[in-house]
Order: C-alpha cells, then sequence, then structure tokens
C-alpha cells in the first residue's frame, strides 16, 4: 500500500448547536424584515471549518477530518448568540479599500447542557502511516452539567487509535475533569499498539478567566508584568491543576491580547507572547467585545501555524492563532446574505486565516524571569520596558523625536484619552482605577466613587485623574469640575461647590470632579478639610444649613498637596494627634482607591529600594506633547528635530524644581518661534534656567551622559593605562619617555581622560550599545565588531580634536607639548591608520576596563538570555 506523506488533522471533540440571529434589515422604503436566523454546530465542528478554509491550496495537502455530526434540528438549540451591527474600518485584504460590516455579540443566552463527543467517522488510517505528519485536536466547551461515561467511549477509541506528532488538548471548564483527560493527559501514543504515551507531544490549551475561576489568583488586566509575576508564583497554588504545571506545552489565553506558554516538563523560562498596546481586557474594549468563537479561531490558528512551520514549532503556531483570532475580533462576524450559509462565510475564515502580518499584527515576544521572580530578586517594580530594551533612555529619546507610540513595538504602554503611561506603577494603578470606574458606573452607588491621588507638586494629578475618568465614561454624559480648596475660605465655598456638583448630576450629567489640595490646613487645622468632606464621601449627601441634600451619582478625585505618597498619609493617621489622626483615618476609609503618580522627576532610592530608571520615559510623553504645542515647524512627519545634547538635559536631569511646571516654562522661554530644529541656541539663558533647574546638572547633561564621580575616576585611569600599552607598541625611545604613569600625568591630560570617560556613554549609543550597572540575565557585550570598533574610534577622534581646539591646541608638523601643537589635529579620514589603531585600541577595551558590578549590553530585547 502506498504511504501518504501528506499532512493530516484529526478533530475530536463537542459540537454544540448555537443559533445566530442577526439584527432585522429594512429595505428602500424602510419595511422592517424578521431577523436573519442561522443555526450552526461550533466548537469541534467549527476549529474544522476555519482549519478548512485556511489550510486550503497548502502544499503539501493538508487533510483535514472533520467530526461526524449527528444531524441536530432547531429543537436542540444549546446556545443562543443575540448580534448587533458594527462598522469595522478593518479592510478586507480580498476587497482592498472596502470597509466591511461586522457583527458583534449583544448577549448570549446559554443553556447547561452535557458535553457530547464526536469523532470522524470511519478513524483515517491514513493518518498513522510513519511517513504522514499528523496533529489530533480535542476540543471541549464548557458545561456545568456530568457527562455521561457512554459519549466519551468513542473519543477515547480514536485516541487510542491516533499516533500524532502532537495532541492538541483544548480543555474547558471544569478543568483536569473527567474520563477524556484522564486518557490522554499523560500525552498521546507512539508506537504500535497497546503504544507507549509521550508526554513531550501534549499541547494544553487554557483560558485564563478558566484558571481563575478554579482558584488560581492571577490578577486581570494590570499590566503584563503583574499577569507574568502572578502567573509563576501562582500556577502551581490548586492542587488538582499541578497536571497543567507540569504539562509539556501549557498555552495560556488572556483574551486575544495575549499568550503565555509554559513547558512544564523542561528547565526553560515561560514565554510571554503579547500585545505592547494592550493589556487583557482593553483589547476586548478597543474591538468587538468577547466575539462568539474566538477561542476556536485560535486553536485553529495555533493548528494551521504548527502544521505548516518547517520545524513544528509551538511558538509560531501560537502566534498565528492570536493573529487570526484578533483579526476575528477587530473584523466581526459576517452576514452570510445572499451567500449559502456556512461557518466558513460567518467567520471569515480566508480574510481571519490569512498569513500577511501587518503592524497589528505584531507582536512582542518575551521570556520571563521565572527564577528572579520566584527568588524575588527582581524587585516589587521590575519593568517589561527595562527587560526588553535595556535602557529606558533610550526609549525615552524616541517617544520625544518620533512619538509616543512609535516604540510601541518594543515596550508596553497603556493609555487614557491624551495620557500615556510606560512606567509599571503607573499603568497599573491607573488601570485600576479605569476598572473601578466602569464597574461604578455600570451600577452607580448612592454615594460618590472616592479616589485619592497623591504625588509631589507638579507631577500631573489633576490631568491623569481627569483622562482617566474621560476615557472611563467615553460612551456617556460626562462634565468634568475641578476646585482648589487651597484657594477657599469658609464652608459655605465647600457649600457652593456641592450644589455646584448636584446641579450637574440633576441634569443628566456624571460630574468629574477634582478636589485640590484635599489635605490642606484649614482654619488653622491640619487636614482641616477632612471633616467637611467625610459626610458626603460615606453618605451621598451634605448638609446645607440643616438641610440634608443628596448629591447624586458622581465621581469624586482628591489630589494631594502635602503628602507626597498613600504612604505618607497613612504615616499621619498612626503617628499624629488624635483629631487629626482620626480625621486620616475616617478619610482612608471612606476611599474606593488611591493612585500614587510618579511625575517627571527620579524618584528617590528608598531603603532595599530600586533605582527609579524609568524617569526619563513619564518625562517624555510630557516633553513631546509641549514640544507639538510650542512650535509646529519642530515636527516633519511627526518626528521633532532636537538636539541629541537638548534632549539628554531635558530628559535626564535628575529634578525640575516645580516639576511639570518647570519644565512647561523652559519650553516656554525657550526660542523656538518658527524654528525647524531644537538646538541648545534656543535654551533660555542660565539665569532662567536656574530657576527651574540646577543649572549646574543641566549642564553637565547637556555636554554628555554624567558618570558617578568614582566611576569615571576608574574609567580614566583605566583608559591611560591602555593608552600607554597601546602607544608603546608604536612609540620611539624617546616618545616612550614622554609616556607617564597616571600618578606622573600633567592635570591637563588626566582631565582628558576624564573626558575621554564621560563620553563613553554618549558614544555607546552610536553603535547600539547601553553602559549600565549589571543585569544578572542580560548577556553583556564581551568584544566589540571590527565595524563598531572603528565607529567607536572616529567619535573619540572627533571628541579628542574638539577638546583640543577649545584648549588653544594646533596642527603641527610634530607634536608638541610646550607650543600646543600636534600633527593628529586632522579629521579622521585624513587620519594615518597607525594613529587610527591607537583610537581603536583604546576603544575596543571598553568591555574589559569596566569595574565590577558595570556592563555594556546591546540596545534591545534580551535574545541572548541564558534561558
Amino acid at each position: 500500500m502506498a504511504q501518504d506523506s501528506s499532512k493530516h488533522v484529526i478533530i475530536v471533540g463537542d459540537a454544540p448547536v448555537r443559533l445566530f440571529l442577526y439584527p432585522s434589515t429594512a429595505d428602500s422604503t424602510g419595511k422592517s424584515y424578521m431577523h436573519n436566523a442561522y443555526w450552526f454546530q461550533v466548537g469541534s465542528n467549527l476549529v474544522a471549518s476555519i482549519l478548512e478554509g485556511g489550510s486550503e491550496g497548502a502544499e503539501p495537502c493538508i487533510h483535514i477530518h472533520k467530526p461526524s455530526l449527528v444531524s441536530s434540528q432547531q429543537g436542540t438549540i444549546h446556545s443562543v448568540a443575540d448580534l448587533e451591527s458594527h462598522d469595522s474600518n478593518a479592510l478586507s485584504p480580498n476587497s482592498p479599500g472596502h470597509h466591511r460590516t461586522g457583527f458583534k455579540l449583544r448577549c448570549m443566552q446559554e443553556i447547561v447542557t452535557a458535553r457530547q463527543w464526536y469523532v470522524p467517522s470511519p478513524f483515517p488510517a491514513s493518518a498513522n502511516y510513519p511517513s504522514a505528519l499528523s496533529i489530533a485536536i480535542f476540543q471541549e466547551t464548557r458545561t456545568e452539567a456530568t457527562i455521561a461515561e457512554t459519549d466519551t467511549a468513542a473519543a477515547i477509541s480514536t485516541f487510542q487509535q491516533c499516533r500524532p506528532r502532537f495532541l492538541v488538548y483544548h480543555m474547558a471548564r471544569p478543568l483536569c475533569d473527567g474520563s477524556i483527560w484522564e486518557t490522554v493527559r499523560r500525552g498521546p501514543l507512539t508506537g504500535p499498539e497497546p503504544g507507549t504515551p509521550d508526554r513531550e507531544r501534549l499541547i494544553v490549551i487554557v483560558d485564563a478567566n478558566d484558571l481563575r475561576a478554579e482558584g488560581i489568583n492571577l490578577s486581570r488586566g494590570l499590566s503584563w508584568e503583574k499577569a507574568c509575576e502572578d502567573f509563576v508564583e501562582r500556577l502551581g497554588s490548586v492542587g488538582k491543576l499541578v497536571p497543567l504545571a507540569t504539562c509539556a506545552h501549557l498555552v495560556v489565553l488572556f483574551g486575544y491580547a495575549g499568550v503565555i506558554y509554559h513547558q512544564g516538563s523542561r528547565v526553560s523560562k515561560p514565554v510571554l507572547l503579547f500585545d505592547p498596546l494592550s493589556s487583557e481586557e482593553e483589547l476586548v474594549q478597543k474591538d468587538l467585545g468577547q466575539i462568539p468563537g474566538l477561542s476556536e479561531t485560535f486553536v485553529a490558528g495555533l493548528v494551521n501555524g504548527l502544521i505548516q512551520s518547517p520545524e513544528l514549532s509551538v511558538e509560531k503556531g501560537i502566534e498565528f492563532g492570536l493573529r487570526a483570532a484578533r483579526r476575528l475580533a477587530v473584523l466581526g462576524l459576517a452576514d452570510p446574505g445572499n451567500e449559502v450559509p456556512s461557518l466558513s462565510t460567518v467567520y471569515r475564515v480566508t480574510e481571519v486565516m490569512e498569513e500577511t502580518v501587518t503592524q497589528r499584527d505584531k507582536l512582542i515576544r518575551f521570556v520571563i524571569p521565572s527564577d528572579d521572580i520566584a527568588r524575588g530578586s527582581c524587585g516589587e517594580n521590575w519593568s517589561l520596558l527595562d527587560y526588553t530594551i535595556g535602557d529606558p533612555a533610550e526609549v525615552a529619546r524616541q517617544i520625544v523625536q518620533q512619538g509616543p507610540l512609535s516604540p510601541a513595538s518594543q515596550v508596553p504602554l497603556a493609555q487614557f484619552n491624551k495620557l500615556v503611561l510606560f512606567d509599571r506603577r503607573e499603568i497599573e494603578s491607573c488601570r485600576s482605577i479605569f476598572s473601578f470606574l466602569r464597574e461604578y458606573l455600570a451600577a452607580p452607588m448612592k454615594r460618590p466613587l472616592s479616589i485619592a491621588l497623591f504625588g509631589p507638586r507638579g507631577s500631573g494629578k489633576a490631568f491623569a485623574a481627569m483622562q482617566v475618568a474621560e476615557a472611563a465614561t467615553r460612551d456617556q454624559k460626562a462634565w468634568t469640575i475641578c476646585f482648589d480648596l487651597s484657594q477657599f475660605t469658609s464652608v459655605d465655598d465647600l457649600i457652593a461647590a456641592f450644589h455646584a456638583i448636584r446641579d450637574c448630576s440633576l441634569k443628566g450629567s456624571i460630574p468629574l470632579v477634582y478636589f485640590r489640595a484635599f489635605d490642606t490646613d484649614f482654619a488653622g487645622s491640619p487636614l482641616g478639610w477632612l471633616p467637611h468632606l467625610l459626610h458626603v464621601m460615606f453618605s451621598g449627601s451634605f448638609s446645607d444649613h440643616g438641610i440634608n441634600r443628596p448629591i447624586g451619582t458622581a465621581v469624586f478625585f482628591f489630589g494631594s498637596s502635602s503628602s507626597r505618597t498613600y504612604e505618607d498619609l497613612q504615616r499621619i493617621s498612626t503617628t499624629t494627634p488624635s483629631n487629626q489622626n482620626n480625621r486620616a483615618v475616617d478619610f482612608l476609609a471612606c476611599l474606593h482607591g488611591i493612585v500614587n503618580i510618579l511625575g517627571p522627576d527620579k524618584v528617590p532610592r528608598t531603603a532595599g529600594g530600586c533605582e527609579d530608571r524609568l524617569y526619563p520615559v513619564r518625562r517624555a510623553v510630557i516633553l513631546r506633547s509641549l514640544l507639538e504645542a510650542r512650535e509646529t515647524n519642530l515636527t516633519s512627519s511627526k518626528q521633532i528635530k532636537i538636539d541629541d545634547g537638548v534632549l539628554n538635559a531635558l530628559l535626564l536631569v535628575p529634578t525640575y524644581r516645580h516639576g511639570i511646571r518647570s519644565l512647561s516654562s523652559i519650553i516656554a522661554m525657550s526660542h523656538l518661534n518658527g524654528r525647524s530644529q531644537f538646538d541648545r541656541s534656543a535654551l533660555p539663558p542660565q539665569t532662567q534656567l536656574d530657576i527651574h533647574v540646577d543649572y549646574k546638572t543641566f549642564t553637565q547633561y547637556l555636554n554628555g551622559i554624567p558618570l558617578p564621580e568614582q566611576l569615571r575616576e576608574r574609567l580614566a585611569q583605566e583608559l591611560h593605562t591602555v593608552y600607554l600599552a597601546v602607544r608603546s607598541k608604536t612609540a620611539t625611545k624617546s616618545e616612550k619617555a614622554e609616556l607617564k604613569p597616571w600618578h606622573d600625568t600633567d592635570e591637563e591630560f588626566k582631565e582628558s581622560s576624564r573626558a575621554h570617560a564621560e563620553m563613553i556613554p554618549s558614544k555607546l549609543r552610536e553603535i547600539g550599545c547601553f553602559l549600565a550597572e549589571k543585569q544578572e540575565d542580560r548577556e553583556p557585550v564581551r568584544v566589540f565588531t571590527a565595524a563598531q570598533v572603528e565607529r567607536l574610534g572616529e567619535i573619540e577622534h572627533d571628541r579628542w580634536n574638539t577638546e583640543r581646539l577649545q584648549n588653544q591646541w594646533r596642527c603641527g608638523e610634530e607634536r608638541d607639548i610646550t607650543k600646543r601643537s600636534s600633527p593628529f589635529l586632522v579629521p579622521w579620514c585624513d587620519l594615518e591608520q597607525k594613529w587610527r589603531d591607537i583610537d581603536c585600541g583604546i576603544v575596543a577595551s571598553y568591555p574589559r576596563i569596566l569595574p565590577e558590578g558595570y556592563e555594556i549590553y546591546p540596545i534591545g530585547p534580551m535574545e541572548a538570555r541564558k534561558d
């Protein structure tokens, strides 16, 4: 018998009947028709239909062995999907330039039934030929009903007959339960009958929501860092789910925004594939919501990508599956219209399974530092941005020069209206508040939702609060109001403010209220406003000259003036006199949430805390918006032209005296009118700059990236030692006499070595590297390439030329220190190779002269991480 060398997919599983109700349509006369209604068997049948369409035309041929379905009647419907129309802006690859009308889910009605397993009949014996490549899919659907053992016999029989390369088990609640799972959990069978199970060939797909429902506490949509932490720390926290933790290939689906791929039987770190622009829940809100069939689309896409990849890569399968599910979520379901009703038409299979990768499809691969998370050595505020790029300052430069979304293909971010956040701590806080707001507005309480914002002066608390609130109320009628309690002189002022809020609510709008300086003194009493705020926070009403008036639905934001963090106010509540203590305690008890806004300045390192390396990124978003508003000529093709030194100084100086206000004032005072580039001459003079920033520190960053003094001195001495070693190889006897050790060298030349050391970080940027404190999981640069050495040598020679000219040296035929002349004071292109070799020899030494605790790393993802 001829052997079949083609590929096979064998699909087994439940296929419940779903009724799709499309909204009624009307003709040109306005007459409405009945709802269009179609019913299909979904589950395993949907997976098979998507795979059929997606693999059509593949070479070699992929045979899809669908489950044999029992003819169902409409009376056996298991769920009803009530759809509503949505005009999609997504373009079809098959009809370029045309927009497609998509349909999204309005509501779903489920009918609790037991699973009924369907199998291909007869079994495709050709799939078991030694030369054939086959993959088996076991597709479950969620059920609360008890499964009859007789319905599982056929599925178990098919499993025992299969000899697939991989078995893909799409698990649904209840997890790790039932006779089929007990049969297949050790992996598909290999070899002649009866066969030997192989755990390495089992791929289990499970939804993060199902893990949560079974007791694994995974945070929902806060940040990808938090998702990684929870996965590592809690995957094994439920005893009956231990088989998942030890599964050879576990795929956990976080909506369709990301996937964690865990190889539990190997000593390898989990991999996160994710959308940097969205969290798990944000993507659902941005697109068409939970389209029925997203998980089946993911399974079909995963198997299609897996079986068509030459190396049978599970990761490539995951990426293909995630892209397919995301496309369906963007496009929505289709109405068959005049076409023959089919699942392929409804699910737009041709478009969904398209192999072309667009910018929207682009995902980021991140190796989760599971060992560090388990040991707690990552630190509580470790950042995925820090791990993927390594140098946050480089991300900050991209944000200013190219826009806040330009590095989105590399780093995660969160966006609420005009507020764009890159710092993990701020992202998690604001997403928590956004979630609180959505929950509150879905079912308003009788009292206001109260949220406190803490941060230094000028950190942008009010802006952040209003942007998050406006994003949460986008589909509702809302009105923003701001009151400054530090300007109020009496309780009557506060009562008048409450009336303004109440009036807004009575007019049908949701008041989004910001109270600035809630912790300011009043009538000589610390925290004096709190007693007057507490009643309305707690009861939802205020007293107006003895009359109790309800304030209605409202959102209260309280911005601090003296408490930089929530912990500061907590400290007041435990360490101050009783009256002040009680006020703080009662106020904290009435809050529904808090946010610590870090602002644009570098946060001081606390005892045992990590250095704040992300402050340039927080500042970059603000700087970009200020520059865009200040002078439109600065922006060309979305890019802002700004001198590197100016950009370094504005981004990296640790502190502005008055936070965002100072940064805004510097930009306002700069001479930018009509200019197309922001260069050094446009900066305000020293006296004006010093109002808002320490001028000496600012100037240091203007001229480079300052190193700690001890590091700079150490590097200067090492560079001098390398120079002596390199120069002595070609020096004459008289020239060698001039080569002096560090302690005998003139101060001018010591300063030259210090300036050389100071410029190392700037030079490294030119070759895509950065200098940093040691990062355990990032592979450092041990040796530069020849091209990198050549470029570094050229930059160093240019720096040396500048230094000599500024110190009044001139070009002469011979080197003469007393006459301050040198034959080397020429452009790099005119320098003889033997003298170029000296510069190249010195710069090539950078990786080996660094003191312990410092390394040079390539900018970008940790591709060379030691797994």
